[in-house]
């Protein structure tokens, strides 16, 4: 006998989200994660892959958005292409490692082989075919849009009416400062990810990277065991320290405000080496911007930031989050070359290795802060999370830029606020 279909009831998410707190649900429901994959990582821009990750034709990496598995690799023209992983015969998925290097891309199932620009330019027994079959109309299938700034590709699955700049808004600010601290103003992420399977909501994470609040206490016995971690920053709740809400889901901890409150110290963001053991980048930077501009770059240094939804300017790491489920996540991260500052990429490697590798001790106490969460919000009382610190008190600028203090959640609402209008606008505008 069969059966109607069951019809979920539509969440209402302006009242899930709330000025200053959320509903529980958002980090635990099934059906919520799945609006979110649709909503945010389907219809909106995401963050697929970094050109660097693919300098020679026939580099590809598969990177997942959402629930879709995307093939971005770089023809013989020198173009870099985004393609759906599945082959358009009969579904299989094409390739099945992470990265590699490929001359052409061949299914596995039925040997289609198809020409690094996507064409089908090979299959077995191409006359059993009808005779208005056409390899040219059979060839690998390609993201809806693709755009990049600075060297971030990003895509955009199903089109919606915002550019990719659009999109960025001020946060275009936030990837020009980790350039500019290049003499050449590219970067590369050459030195492979790491990959850190996270017991928690996707937006947990998102929401750790830039709270400057839970450093002293979750964060502690690094304090404890590292002086240069525990005293190039003020962490202090009367830091200098900014945290700003740049729109558009956008957010970041203003170290640099920080730094120049300080004094003229050059490289506090990476453990306040001398830079005489670095003479050169010194240089290189000098020749590149000026002595004066290149003095204020390498006081300031590289921004720690989000960009909506899932690519984190981590100072000299980049991290990229991939939801699984609504308790599972993965996090993955590299470390940032600077192009012409070899004798920094060296330091900058440990130190990444020492923060986030296997037995780094910041993504260690992230992940199990972040697993405490997750257990903590199936509990169904208290049904509120508060999210309120400095609410009200945040100083805008003239370009609608929000500043606060160091241990203020502006940031995280500012997140919150984006995916409100995201996904209740969706609904709004379905209706």
């Amino acid at each position: 006998m069969a059966t109607a279909l069951e019809i979920q009831p539509m969440i209402d998410y302006r009242h899930l989200v709330q000025d200053g707190r959320l509903h529980g649900s958002l980090y635990t429901s099934p059906q919520i994660f799945a609006d979110e994959m649709e909503q945010i990582f389907h219809r909106g821009w995401s963050f697929v892959a970094h050109d660097s990750e693919l300098p020679n034709a026939g580099d590809f990496v598969v990177r997942r958005v959402g629930t879709q598995s995307l093939i971005a690799i770089r023809s013989k023209d020198g173009e870099v292409h985004v393609f759906y992983n599945r082959c358009p015969h009969r579904g299989a998925t094409l390739c099945q490692t992470s990265s590699g290097h490929r001359s052409r891309i061949t299914c596995p199932y039925h040997a289609w082989t198809f020409a690094l620009d996507g064409r089908l330019i090979g299959l077995p027994d191409e006359a059993a075919y009808p005779a208005d079959f056409s390899k040219a109309d059979a060839g690998l299938t390609p993201v809806a849009r693709m755009d990049s700034y600075g060297g971030f590709i990003f895509v955009n699955l199903i089109p919606n009416e915002l550019t990719l700049r659009e999109h960025l808004g001020h946060a275009t600010e936030l990837i020009d400062a980790l350039l500019g601290l290049s003499p050449t103003g590219r970067i590369q992420l050459s030195a492979g990810w790491m990959k850190h399977k996270m017991r928690s909501n996707w937006k947990m994470i998102v929401e750790n990277q830039v709270d400057g609040y839970h450093a002293p206490m979750v964060h502690g016995s690094l304090i404890a065991a590292n002086r240069t971690f525990a005293t190039v920053r003020d962490r202090k709740p009367t830091s200098p320290t900014r945290v700003r809400d740049f729109g558009m889901g956008h957010s970041d901890i203003d170290h640099a405000s920080d730094y120049r409150a300080a004094g003229d110290r050059l490289f506090r963001w990476t453990g306040g080496i001398d830079p005489e053991r670095l003479p050169v980048y010194v240089k290189a930077m000098n020749d590149a911007y000026g002595p004066e501009d290149a003095r204020r770059r390498l006081i300031e240094g590289p921004p720690h930031s989000m960009l909506f939804p899932n690519l984190s300017l981590a100072e000299m790491n980049i991290m990229v989050i991939e939801p699984v489920s609504p308790q599972h996540s993965i996090q993955y991260t590299i470390p940032v070359f600077l192009e012409g500052a070899d004798d920094l990429n060296a330091r900058t490697l440990r130190r990444c290795e020492g923060a986030m590798g296997p037995a780094g001790m910041l993504i260690a106490d992230d992940a199990e802060i972040g697993e405490l969460t997750q257990m903590g919000v199936v509990n169904l009382e208290p049904e509120w999370i508060l999210l309120s610190r400095g609410m009200g008190k945040e100083e805008v600028l003239a370009n609608g830029v929000k500043l606060a203090g160091l241990m203020d959640e502006t940031s995280q609402r500012g997140f919150w606020s984006h995916y409100r209008e995201v996904m209740a606008g969706s609904q709004e505008v379905s209706q």
